[in-house]
């Protein structure tokens, strides 16, 4: 809903109390005795509401019958001429009333005057009218100017009426026009029985005539004004009441409900900082007006309240706003995000402020700190640079689960307006969340998909990260539960290429956290049945893997015990085995899980596992070297780097070969590799980063083997001896 800007005119609307200012002067008016042209000047800013002033005294003055109003604007003309016929036509055409037996008209002798004006150009500053001058020549040749204005003076007394002419925005003229428009008033057309009801700015039309008189321009204002009256201030309980009352409206237009906490945070900041720079009923309107824009794009986007006072920043303060819009590294980032050392941090913070303040330079000394405070209030990162106080490290995730615009992945969106491509909505994220969150989709896995169908899997997962505290326990159980079912969606990579900490990972991790908040003696059946749902089943394994007590070097909380976990692995290595033949798994499962998933099955059955792998190796040769991919590290070298993004083996080391050995015959797997690619155990590697070839590889390993091969006969011939 859109407010016009539009001067109010009924008493009912008066928020500022300005009516009975507007009543008094009317009296003023009224009451005036002398026959003399009279002046009234209001004095006030643009947006205060002198337009609404003169409206109330219109009314007034409306119940009258001995006062007749015209208005003329005079910032409607373009040029001094045009100016001056058109303002006496208006004279000419609301006073052309009869006052003699003749049926002499008012508004004939007030065109008579225009015209003889216009032809000699008696009013400096007003240029003549060939036309005109020829078709009043004959008059001018009997009649003087004098003569014109006597006549206009004697109708006007005649007919017993108070003429008020009101000129409203003369501060939108030019200078020559302010100029025209008041020696028209004062020289020209100051009638008797006539009072001029002006307004403007007086600071600017002042301002403005400084430039021409040596004395100044208020020494000139004093000079045509004989009353000069500077429009009451609105209180500040009023002004208040006023803005709040058109935001809450747009907030019942658009169904927006603030919940406690942020309605308390709204009123706060409002009343002690944003309030101050409400100086107008203008910029009240504007401010509403920006919103009733922004709010039905945004809602549900991001922070309302923040939102609210970014748009009215940008009505009161436009050019501060376009500083942080241009700069959301100085409004969001801080020395830590930044990634600088602690030696530079004092430096950065220094340079931060000192671009801030030169900005705030444009502004008085006052106004600087009150855009600080507040800033500080929406920014709470500015809080830091500015050397009042730090903030927490978690505050970071707490204010993007406000969508709060001081969240560098939320800033763009208060100044685009959009969602942009390749985010994930909030309105629909929150609207999967909460459905997620509720119950148990296994039996209702087409349900699922569609829910999911047209999700950013690597948005989705960045802020199921970002919200993890936000979640109840009850609300984690279903969400993990069901986040096992749809783990397609996740990329298994990043934009780089790499799969350390890809969306896939980052949403197993989300599953951990799930898992240790529910009660410890549930977590390990909690476990199991996310293991046995998990599809694909490279996400069971990633989900075994982040929950083993292991995992990560053993930085993350062992999240179950001990016995718990070999329930979770007894079970993922069961499921395996009942739905797939080993060459299905390797084809279905990543190298490095079917190492994990060989692993399983020898802490279960050793012997059994070894036999499984020989005869899986003598079926195919090509098995030989799955296994031995299994066994070896595998490296992503990133984009631009040396080897242009590949994935590549690197290295197979004494913890590859003992692990292998517990899944294999070794000496099986080693004739084998003779077999199939001789010897090639003089590979020395020099490094365990470089890609390898097969035949590198196989060296590598044979090499181990061997120097195994002879430590263990040496033993033998220690053993021996001793």
């Amino acid at each position: 809903m859109v407010n016009t800007d539009q001067p109010i005119s009924k008493r009912e609307d008066d928020y500022f109390q300005r009516y009975l200012f507007a009543k008094r002067i009317a009296t003023v008016i009224q009451g005036h005795s002398s026959k003399e042209s009279f002046v009234v000047g209001i004095y006030g800013k643009w947006g205060e509401g002198k337009s609404s002033v003169l409206n109330f005294m219109k009314e007034e003055l409306d119940n009258d019958s001995e006062i007749v109003i015209i208005e003329f604007n005079p910032w409607l003309f373009s040029d001094e001429k045009q100016l001056l016929m058109s303002f006496f036509g208006v004279l000419a055409t609301r006073l052309n009333i009869s006052i003699d037996k003749k049926k002499e008209k008012i508004g004939k002798k007030l065109l008579d005057y225009a015209d003889a004006i216009s032809s000699v150009g008696a009013l400096a500053g007003f240029s003549g009218g060939k036309g005109i001058m020829e078709f009043f020549g004959k008059k001018l040749s009997n009649v003087s100017l004098d003569e014109y204005k006597v006549r206009i003076n004697d109708s006007l007394e005649k007919a017993g009426k108070r003429v008020v002419v009101v000129m409203d925005d003369i501060d939108r003229l030019s200078i020559s026009e302010i100029e025209v428009v008041f020696r028209l008033i004062k020289l020209v057309a100051n009638f008797n029985n006539t009072v001029y009801l002006l307004s403007f700015d007086d600071e600017l039309v002042a301002s403005a005539l400084d430039k021409s008189y040596s004395k100044g321009g208020y020494d000139y204002l004093e000079k045509i004004v004989q009353l000069p009256l500077g429009l009451p201030k609105a209180q500040i309980s009023a002004v208040r009441d006023y803005t709040l009352t058109l935001i809450l409206k747009q907030f019942e237009v658009h169904d927006i409900k603030l919940v406690d906490s942020e309605k308390d945070r709204f009123i706060r900041l409002f009343d002690q900082f944003f309030l101050k720079f409400i100086l107008t009923p203008r910029i009240a309107v504007r401010i509403s007006n920006t919103i009733s824009f922004s709010i039905p794009l945004l809602k549900g986007e991001v922070n309302l309240v923040d939102l609210l006072f970014i748009e009215g920043l940008k009505v009161t303060f436009p050019q501060t706003y376009e500083f942080i819009k241009k700069n959301p590294s100085l409004f969001t980032g801080s020395s830590r995000s930044f990634g600088f050392q602690a030696k530079d941090e004092h430096q950065k913070k220094e340079e931060a402020k000192l671009r801030i303040k030169d900005h705030l330079k444009l502004y008085s000394e006052q106004t600087q700190s009150q855009i600080i405070d507040f800033l500080a209030e929406l920014f709470p990162q500015l809080k830091s640079v500015l050397g009042l106080y730090s903030y927490r490290d978690d505050s970071v995730n707490e204010w993007y689960s406000q969508k709060r615009i001081c969240s560098a992945r939320y800033f763009d969106r208060y100044f685009t307006y959009v969602v942009l491509k390749g985010e994930l909505p909030d309105v629909v994220f929150d609207d999967v969340i909460e459905r997620l969150g509720s119950k148990d989709y296994l039996d209702s896995k087409e349900e699922l998909q569609i829910l999911c169908s047209d999700l950013n899997g690597a948005e989705f997962a960045l802020k199921i990260q970002f919200l993890e505290n936000s979640f109840s326990s009850s609300q984690k159980e279903y969400l993990a539960l069901n986040l096992a079912l749809m783990a397609s969606i996740f990329p298994v990579k990043d934009s780089a290429g790499s799969k350390i900490m890809a969306p896939f990972q980052q949403v197993a991790y989300f599953i951990q956290k799930c898992v240790e908040d529910q009660p410890t003696q549930s977590r390990g059946e909690f476990a199991v049945k996310l293991v046995d749902r998990a599809d694909p089943l490279n996400f069971a394994f990633e989900i075994w893997r982040v929950l083993h007590p292991k995992s990560d070097g053993g930085s993350r909380p062992d999240v179950l015990s001990e016995e718990a976990f070999s329930k979770v692995s007894e079970r993922l290595y069961q499921r395996c085995k009942a739905e797939f033949s080993w060459d299905q798994l390797y084809e279905q499962i990543e190298d490095s899980y079917f190492r994990y998933l060989l692993e399983i099955g020898s802490s279960i059955q050793r012997d059994r596992i070894k036999e499984e792998m020989k005869l899986w190796l003598e079926e195919d040769n090509n098995n030989f070297l799955k296994l031995l991919y299994a066994f070896s590290q595998t490296t992503h070298s990133f984009s631009g780097g040396k080897h242009g993004g590949k994935t590549y083996k690197s290295n197979f080391s004494e913890a590859f070969y003992r692990l292998l050995k517990k899944v294999v015959d070794i000496n099986f797997f080693y004739s084998m590799s003779l077999r199939l690619f001789g010897d090639r155990s003089d590979f020395e590697p020099t490094s365990d980063r470089n890609e390898l070839t097969n035949e590198q590889l196989v060296g590598w390993f044979q090499r181990i083997h061997l120097e195994k091969a002879i430590g263990e006969l040496n033993q033998d011939d220690l053993n021996t001896d001793s």
